[in-house]
């Protein structure tokens, strides 16, 4: 095994530069130079040339379809007719420095970014280093969700920094990152009913979720009880979180004249999942999404006010009769609910945005013993090298039945299509529900080694189709069209992204990663597949014919969003960051 360092870095410069292959066309792939080829015997590299005397070369272990390329750990800079290695870091350096200047509204930028590209690059370093034995065991034995939502080493396989931590120290990283296994106690207000926000979806009959889940939270029901107050509602902050809304006046106010008390921590543990600011307890009815003052990839991660309401919308709209016919037709995919938040409120009655505190249901709790692992674990480069989760179960599965491993990726493959894909895709054409669906956003439950059931979480991001605001307008008092989430043209582009160019295509990546099958064939795969389903007849054709013909379809471009600076949370048009990338679906583009 190679040392952490170099393996942090290998992670980090295939986050990094895939990243921004998908979003930029400056750059070339050609035959190796002699050179390149005598050191690394890679007989193809990528060439960008940053100035008409310097060309940066990155020889490729392996080309992807899917535009997850697999590169040479050296890398090599030519000034004039002179090559010099050079490692990862170096080139991102002079390579971003040139970037900033072709990129627009980047001039300028070169130096936060490359901040937040060193801290990301450190974390993966010092989580390798703190998970090894973990990471052997993830690797070699069925695992639980918690192990896979914290599991999740390299994160977002195209982002140029994603384990990137902007407002944590150290000690933070430790305890409250998912990669490094962290885990803590919740610390609890009592607050009065008229400082808070307390909103449940209509049909959620359990407006006490907050009381409920502090019973539980003690070794000893007597705990629980002697802190509970009349009068006073249970308020769960996250102890992180905690130090900066104690620095909030209203907060301040609040807790001076009575109307919050400051109860502690309670006893049983909490784990971050796989998204940080979303936190797990095995022994918890609910599990929990909150707001944190802390720059994670693109965005500060605040929850706000419109984006939760859609969680409750997206309880009502699967109670009604229409969307509870959808469950009874595909009852091997389960929707994780988010059917309540609460939140501090100022002195005029608004929401204080940094105190939001999501409610949703937990599945996993300590009777299930399903193997339900987060998309993004599975197909994820395995951190320590070796085969990715899902390459071990095909492997598995082939050795124990005696079957090609051909054979067998391409029925794991179609599993996936039919448990995950098939639902999200009908929801879409015959629901008009339209579910955020990346790979963080899926939990497949493995059962024999292949997916048997799908989990969609974070319903915050869900829109709706015009046809779809026709099925459930009348009976869903918050669905509403000055709500912003009712969309056509775009909300097809934001599904297909999520779906099929952060998940799909990396599956699809995760099983052709060592050539056993190939990513062609695959995608010939996927696209019979979504064939069947249009010549099905579905209500709305519309996305199904933007993925299946269109010879471009639109992607978001993190890199493009890190190199300006952008807050994607609070950008005024969350599409000025997606780019057109060649949709290898379309059938003009496979032939």
């Amino acid at each position: 095994m190679a040392d952490l360092r170099t393996l942090s870095l290998r992670h980090s410069a295939s986050c990094f530069f895939n990243s921004l292959f998908r979003e930029w066309n400056g750059f070339n792939i050609i035959k190796s130079p002699t050179e390149v080829f005598a050191k690394t015997e890679a007989a193809e590299s990528i060439a960008l040339a940053v100035s008409d005397s310097e060309t940066i070369y990155l020889p490729l272990k392996r080309k992807s379809l899917m535009g997850r390329h697999q590169y040479h750990e050296l890398f090599f800079i030519r000034s004039g007719q002179s090559f010099t290695e050079a490692d990862f870091m170096v080139v991102a350096e002079r390579l971003v420095k040139y970037l900033t200047e072709v990129f627009p509204n980047s001039v300028g930028n070169e130096v936060v970014f490359m901040d937040r590209l060193k801290n990301s690059v450190e974390n993966i370093e010092l989580a390798l280093d703190a998970r090894k034995q973990d990471l052997e065991k993830i690797y070699s034995t069925p695992i639980s969700f918690r192990e896979a939502e914290q599991g999740l080493m390299i994160g977002h396989n195209f982002h140029p920094y994603p384990k990137m931590r902007e407002g944590f120290d150290e000690a933070d990283y430790r305890m409250y990152s998912p990669e490094m296994a962290g885990s803590f106690a919740l610390h609890w207000f009592m607050a009065k009913p008229e400082v808070l926000e307390n909103q449940k979806a209509e049909q959620f009959k359990r407006p006490e979720w907050t009381k409920d889940t502090f019973l539980n939270e003690f070794n000893g029901p007597e705990a629980a009880t002697a802190l509970l107050q009349d009068g006073f509602i249970p308020f769960p902050v996250h102890p992180w979180q905690r130090q900066h809304l104690l620095k909030n006046p209203t907060v301040q106010d609040y807790l001076k004249n009575g109307k919050l008390v400051d109860v502690g921590a309670s006893e049983k543990p909490w784990y971050p999942t796989s998204s940080l600011r979303s936190i797990y307890g095995a022994h918890a009815p609910y599990m929990m999404k909150f707001s944190l003052t802390l720059r994670l990839t693109n965005s500060i991660r605040h929850l706000t006010p419109v984006e939760v309401v859609r969680g409750l919308q997206v309880y009502d709209v699967f109670m009604t009769t229409k969307g509870q016919e959808f469950t009874r037709k595909h009852p091997q995919f389960n929707v994780v609910f988010e059917p309540a938040f609460i939140a501090l409120k100022d002195s005029q009655g608004e929401i204080l945005t940094e105190s939001i505190v999501v409610c949703r249901e937990n599945p996993f709790t300590e009777s299930n013993t399903e193997e339900a692992v987060v998309l993004s674990t599975l197909a994820q480069d395995n951190p320590l090298g070796g085969e990715n989760l899902i390459q071990i179960s095909i492997r598995k599965e082939a050795e124990k039945t005696r079957r090609s491993v051909q054979d067998v990726a391409a029925l794991w493959f179609a599993r996936y299509l039919e448990v995950a894909v098939k639902p999200l895709v009908m929801a879409q054409a015959n629901y008009g529900i339209l579910l955020g669906a990346h790979q963080q956003n899926l939990i497949l439950s493995l059962k024999a080694n292949y997916p048997e059931k799908a989990y969609f979480r974070d319903c915050q991001g869900t829109g709706y189709s015009h046809f779809g605001f026709s099925l459930y307008g009348k009976d869903v008092s918050s669905l509403r069209m000055d709500n912003g989430n009712i969309l056509d043209e775009k909300g097809n582009i934001l599904f297909v992204y999520y779906l099929m160019i952060n998940s799909t295509f990396n599956v699809i990546a995760a099983i052709a990663a060592d050539g056993w099958v190939s990513e062609k064939a695959l995608v010939a795969d996927l696209r019979n597949f979504l064939s069947s389903i249009r010549e099905s007849g579905p209500q709305d054709l519309s996305c199904l014919n933007y993925l299946l013909d269109s010879p471009e379809i639109w992607h978001k471009g993190n890199f493009t969003c890190s190199l300006q600076n952008i807050n994607e949370n609070t950008s005024a048009n969350p599409l000025a960051i997606y780019n057109l990338i060649q949709n290898p679906i379309a059938q003009k583009v496979m032939a």
